[in-house]
């Protein structure tokens, strides 16, 4: 019986062996990432040294790796320090990918959604919410509360200067999470900086459109209907945002009704604001 150490393949019985095809061994070989052996007669042939350098070329481009990373940056790499910094940078560039791909999945099931709520949904308000999620919008499905017009304004806006355009940007959304994970006071400087924050976002996506502003207040007082995807962000934006909201709306005399948002002067009628109610989002 042949020796184990000394059993050579053919290119077919290795092929077939791990799973490739003759030609991806070829091509291996041809790129100096795998180079075999000759018989006699010319025929490659392979060792199990091979087969295990094949099985580790291949668990390395299960990984994500390029051919010409493996060959230069690791298999001819010597000490664990260089294996722990190619392994590291391909492990980020791997959790990017992930991000990337939930950020589509996200995107494909807000889409779906729009598509069960029995409205029209032409693809001018598809592609404005895929813009909103590619921004990293959480807040991207309020398009379907938005008429033509808004729709419209909101794209051009959108398009023109997405940096200064985000309804509600990720870092308003983190600090939110933030004080509300921490159980901070919605009165506090922290909660009152946000609801300031909040309140100037919202006032800016509206660009003085009171017809806009009305329809984001809308938004928020329909926070019941939100869809399942914002369960988590409703959490803290009915637990902590409602009320350090309504608190800066009373402290600064900003009254919200049907169609506009009034301003008073709080100092007038002694009293008279601190006895007013100021819902922006109703439970």
């Amino acid at each position: 019986m042949e020796n184990e150490e000394e059993q050579q393949f053919t290119i077919g019985e290795l092929a077939r062996l791990v799973g490739v095809t003759v030609r991806t061994l070829q091509y291996y070989d041809q790129e100096n990432l795998l180079n075999s052996g000759f018989t006699e007669s010319g025929k490659r042939i392979y060792t199990r040294d091979d087969v295990l350098k094949l099985q580790q070329i291949l668990f390395l481009k299960s990984l994500g790796f390029s051919l010409e990373e493996i060959n230069d940056k690791i298999l001819k790499q010597g000490s664990s320090a260089d294996f722990e910094k190619v392994f590291t940078r391909q492990r980020e560039i791997i959790l990017d990918q992930i991000s990337n791909l939930s950020q589509i999945v996200d995107t494909l099931d807000l889409v779906i959604s729009e598509t069960k709520t029995g409205k029209e949904v032409g693809m001018d308000r598809l592609i404005t919410i895929m813009k909103l999620m590619k921004e990293g919008n959480p807040y991207s499905f309020v398009v379907r509360y938005f008429n033509d017009d808004q729709l419209k304004n909101t794209a051009n806006r959108l398009f023109d200067s997405p940096e200064k355009y985000e309804l509600l940007s990720k870092e308003l959304f983190t600090q939110l999470d933030r004080l509300y994970l921490e159980g901070a006071d919605p009165a506090g400087d922290e909660g009152q900086d946000l609801a300031k924050r909040w309140w100037n976002m919202v006032n800016k996506f509206a660009a003085g459109d009171p017809d806009m502003l009305k329809t984001l207040i809308s938004v928020g007082r329909d926070i019941g209907n939100w869809p399942v995807e914002t369960k988590i962000m409703r959490q803290s934006i009915e637990n902590f945002l409602e009320e350090a909201l309504n608190i800066y709306l009373h402290n600064n005399g900003i009254q919200i009704t049907d169609t506009l948002t009034e301003k008073h002067d709080v100092r007038q009628k002694k009293g008279e604001a601190e006895n007013e109610a100021f819902q922006v989002f109703d439970k």
